[in-house]
């Protein structure tokens, strides 16, 4: 360029809102800046745009705290809806006489969760979420998540009132559907959300207490369900939702949530989703998603694992998946789920690790009460309480993980370490017997909490640090479902392992008493079986098949220790360039490449930068390059 060339150059100042000229090249997509005014230097196109201080790119203070509380209520709420339904079946079955329906309760809820997690993924990806038409396209008016949220957040809150106003058992399947919509866009979306939404530097820890709350609700679930069953009757489980959910929805809808990546304005979004979804590669997924679950809730229990309808339902299942795979090869990024995504290594890896973590999880949240009330004699709220050091402990790992993930930048040791504690803690659970003392199972508890708080969030904290902001939705959508799936798979799997184990361990300790008696009486009956000088050898015999379900998360654990070494070795929360290392998150990715520096010479007002951070380190370097 001659000296005497005349550039016009956008100027960059502080005070007003930031916009963004498509021309400007830059090295990669802009992702927020760890700066304690939270700047985020972007080009203007146009003179007299300036970018301010307060315009944020994360939310601060009263807002982020507010925002995050409610969005741990609604993924509470997910969790509590999964659990409640177990203790509220009995009544079910006695209100609309209709036992041969119970297994539907479950299988209409799940079902859309887990086949309309791609989707909700695409939805979050490519539809703004606020009606804006007077904004130009990608103009300061970048528009939130909230209404996609919030969308999906009503149909879940409509899906529990059909539920409570129920007067047949296909009214209420319905509703559990409809339900089941609403939660398949919560879980991914909070977390979407959250990466949004939070600063860098405590995104890891707000990321691990959300996914905690699925757990969370997992414990509390029976013993609210138990204690409003009990005191106002059944219905009552679903309509406590409408009021605590309305909380949710009055803070979502009074914070603004930054958008993660431009997005067009609503009415040209909508024209244009129905070719930016895969209808051919959803109609695929759904099948073979919908086969998979129905062949696990079935098996060994409607039907023999070995029978031709269970047989036939992995096999569509498996030839459904095929073709849905050969779809995504042939539709390429615009498959249901873009093959950049679906290939990445993290995704890959990171989904197969919760999926065993989950299913890990499931089987201990739901079968360790079970062995506190049908050996300790315990009530279900007792049960619950005892449950406390392994929640504890979980959420403990996950801070210590997060922590030691923004300080040292990497994931694998953390995934790796957290799945072996896992893995000992589970299974020291199957060692408990009628006689393990209170040291025991808090101790055990403590192990496998410790360890799976670790393990479980490391690779949603991965994705969320490494992936694009554009293919974010897409891979929590697919964390998300291999981990509802992973818990179905393992409740399913442990189910068996009891019904199989049953009959042998009464044949062994307690041959005077009917298998099928004691599969079909719940724990806290277990022990009004027998007589009291018959009741050790039942005792042994059902702590026998119990304790055997805990190999099962003892080898998921062990699995998600060798898969976890597929989440590499790359350092994250970090520009890894020689030219940015020490400058803070990710702060060259909001950089123009240094020809662009070139071609459009920036002035900045560099007096209204904080003398020492990461922005003014990074616009230093940014001048010199034009030396």
């Amino acid at each position: 360029m001659h000296h005497d060339e005349q550039v016009t150059c956008p100027e960059i100042r502080f005070g007003t809102t930031p916009m963004l000229d498509l021309d400007f090249p830059t090295s990669r997509p802009p992702r927020p800046v760890d700066d304690p005014q939270n700047l985020l230097p972007i080009i203007n196109g146009g003179p007299g745009q300036t970018v301010s201080p307060t315009n944020e790119t994360t939310l601060q203070g009263a807002r982020l705290w507010s925002l995050i509380g409610g969005l741990y209520l609604a993924v509470y709420l997910v969790g509590l809806d999964l659990s409640m339904l177990s203790t509220v079946i009995p009544k079910l079955s006695d209100y609309f006489h209709r036992i041969s329906d119970v297994g539907w309760y479950e299988i209409a809820y799940l079902v859309p969760i887990c086949v309309l997690q791609p989707l909700a993924g695409q939805i979050y990806t490519v539809m703004p979420s606020k009606v804006c038409v007077k904004a130009p396209l990608m103009s300061q008016q970048l528009i939130s998540f909230k209404h996609t949220y919030l969308a999906f957040f009503i149909v879940f809150e409509l899906g529990s009132l059909v539920c409570a106003v129920a007067p047949t058992s296909p009214v209420f399947i319905i509703g559990r559907a409809i339900t089941g919509i609403g939660a398949a866009g919560l879980m991914n979306g909070g977390l979407v959300i959250i990466s949004a939404a939070c600063p860098p530097r405590i995104r890891p820890m707000i990321t691990g207490a959300a996914i905690s709350l699925i757990p969370l609700g997992g414990i509390t679930g029976p013993l609210i369900a138990g204690a409003l069953t009990d005191h106002l009757g059944w219905k009552w489980c679903f309509w406590i939702f409408l009021p605590v959910g309305a909380i949710t929805a009055v803070i979502i809808i009074a914070v603004r949530i930054p958008e993660q990546a431009p997005k067009p304005p609503f009415r040209q979004a909508l024209s244009e989703l129905p070719r930016s979804v895969d209808p051919v590669g959803f109609l695929l997924f759904a099948p073979a998603i919908i086969e998979l679950l129905l062949a696990i809730s079935w098996g060994g229990a409607d039907f023999a694992w070995s029978s031709p309808t269970i047989i036939g339902l992995f096999c569509g299942s498996v030839a459904t998946m095929v073709a849905f795979a050969m779809w995504s090869r042939y539709a390429g990024e615009k498959a249901l789920i873009p093959r950049s995504t679906m290939l990445h290594p993290l995704v890959v890896f990171g989904s197969a690790v919760v999926a065993m973590q989950g299913g890990s999880t499931t089987v201990v949240t739901y079968y360790l009460p079970l062995w506190f009330q049908a050996i300790q004699g315990q009530s279900a709220v007792g049960a619950g309480v005892r449950l406390l050091p392994s929640m504890i402990s979980m959420i403990a790992g996950m801070m210590t993980a997060a922590v030691l993930v923004r300080r040292l930048h990497y994931v694998p040791p953390w995934a790796i370490a957290g799945s072996i504690l896992s893995a000992v803690g589970t299974g020291l659970l199957t060692t408990l017997s009628v006689t393990s003392t209170t040291g025991h199972w808090i101790g055990y508890q403590i192990i496998t909490g410790y360890g799976r708080g670790m393990a479980l969030q490391i690779p949603v904290i991965a994705v969320q640090e490494s992936l694009p902001s554009e293919e974010l939705a897409m891979a929590t959508s697919s964390l998300t479902l291999l981990m509802y799936l992973g818990s179905a798979i393992g409740t399913s799997v442990g189910q068996t392992i009891f019904r199989s184990g049953i009959p042998g361990a009464l044949a062994q300790y307690a041959p005077f008493v009917d298998p099928e008696l004691v599969i079909n009486t719940g724990a806290t009956e277990i022990q009004h079986l027998v007589t009291p000088d018959q009741l050790p050898e039942l005792l042994r015999a059902y702590n026998e098949a119990l304790t055997q379900i805990f190999f099962y998360p003892t080898a998921s654990a062990a699995v998600a220790v060798l898969l976890a070494f597929g989440l590499g070795w790359k350092r994250i929360g970090v520009d890894n360039s020689p030219e940015m290392a020490g400058h803070g998150v990710y702060m060259a990715s909001c950089l123009p490449d240094r020809d662009a520096v070139a071609k459009y010479p920036v002035r900045f007002a560099a007096k209204d930068l904080p003398r020492k951070s990461p922005a003014m380190d990074a616009l230093s370097l940014t001048n010199s390059s034009n030396k």
